[in-house]
């Protein structure tokens, strides 16, 4: 089966200072151009991908991201977009259409506690974002990453969902670097407050495989689940296939130009998807932008759970853009 999903990081550059990432925190090289990228996009296609997630960093900073994206759904691709909101305002009409899923980043349910994590005041542009999002006949969705320190308020940002008229998405926080890889993230507790929040609000949505995964320890080294090299390709902003994963990152191969064969004949990519969830650093790891595409990759509770899961935000988005339509005037 081809991968199916690329983690494409647009930018590491980033106009919020969120406590719990480092990214923009990292020293910024030279980021490749808008030609490099569109020759990566067709040998992506050319792979069998289909879904390209542009990342960050904060994407909305290049300042050719509707060009990006216009380009990608002319090859094609279905597109996602995770955005902080500060530019969203300003880059509306320009991606207006050419974002499948749009992603608001929300870290908590009122001004004091988001911008707090977020480093910059930001919660009421959130606000109107979502506001313009909606008068643009777009479908956003609010991202929340649930962690130790917010689990008890989530019911809140639910609420706050719903009075904004959106769908609320229930991320538990993932291990991965040392900001998130500690005992506290994620919990059984995590996992038993979004499952409770979803049974009372019906626009809230979350992975019913990640939260067996949770139960499960995460990533099992010996038996290892993960299929980071086989369902997704991550490239970095100077123009790096990164293996196996981003987060976890033990190579960085130059791409220039040659995505197509590194990926199918380099003996380097081959040697991680051999060894795809059994590195050491693999073991108990909850990095949901990888493990989510490796559910797709063999049958078993994680696939049952998985296809669950996007059945019904399926179901659920048509009853939002049904009830969108019946609003909108005439």
């Amino acid at each position: 089966m081809p991968p199916l999903v690329a983690n494409y990081y647009l930018t590491y550059r980033c106009n919020a200072r969120c406590h719990f990432c480092d990214i923009w925190a990292l020293e910024p090289k030279q980021e490749a151009s808008f030609a490099t990228i569109q020759h990566n996009l067709r040998d992506l296609r050319r792979l069998g991908v289909k879904y390209v997630d542009f990342t960050g960093g904060e994407p909305l900073l290049r300042a050719d991201v509707a060009e990006i994206y216009a380009e990608a759904k002319q090859q094609g691709f279905v597109t996602s977009m995770t955005t902080n909101t500060i530019l969203y305002p300003k880059k509306a009409k320009e991606i207006q259409g050419l974002v499948d899923f749009l992603n608001f980043s929300l870290d908590g349910p009122d001004a004091d506690t988001h911008d707090q994590s977020r480093g910059v005041k930001i919660f009421d542009t959130l606000v109107d974002s979502v506001k313009l999002a909606l008068s643009l006949g777009e479908f956003p969705v609010l991202n929340h990453t649930v962690t130790a320190q917010n689990y008890e308020r989530i019911s809140e940002v639910a609420a706050l969902g719903a009075r904004l008229g959106v769908r609320v998405w229930l991320n538990p926080a993932f291990t991965a670097h040392s900001n998130y890889n500690s005992k506290k993230n994620p919990t059984p507790e995590i996992a038993a407050a979004i499952e409770a929040t979803a049974k009372q609000y019906d626009n809230v949505g979350y992975n019913r495989a990640a939260l067996a995964f949770i139960a499960a320890g995460g990533n099992d080294t010996n038996n290892p689940r993960c299929k980071a090299v086989d369902a997704v390709i991550a490239i970095s902003p100077h123009d790096e296939l990164l293996l196996p994963c981003y987060h976890f990152a033990q190579a960085g191969i130059p791409i220039e130009g040659r995505l197509y064969e590194l990926y199918r004949e380099s003996e380097q990519v081959e040697a991680y998807r051999q060894s795809q969830g059994k590195l050491s650093v693999c073991e108990g790891c909850t990095v949901w932008c990888y493990l989510i595409p490796s559910f797709f990759k063999g049958v078993d509770k994680y696939w049952f759970l998985n296809q669950m899961t996007y059945a019904g935000e399926f179901l659920a988005r048509k009853r939002f853009l049904r009830r969108a339509n019946q609003l909108t005037p005439v």
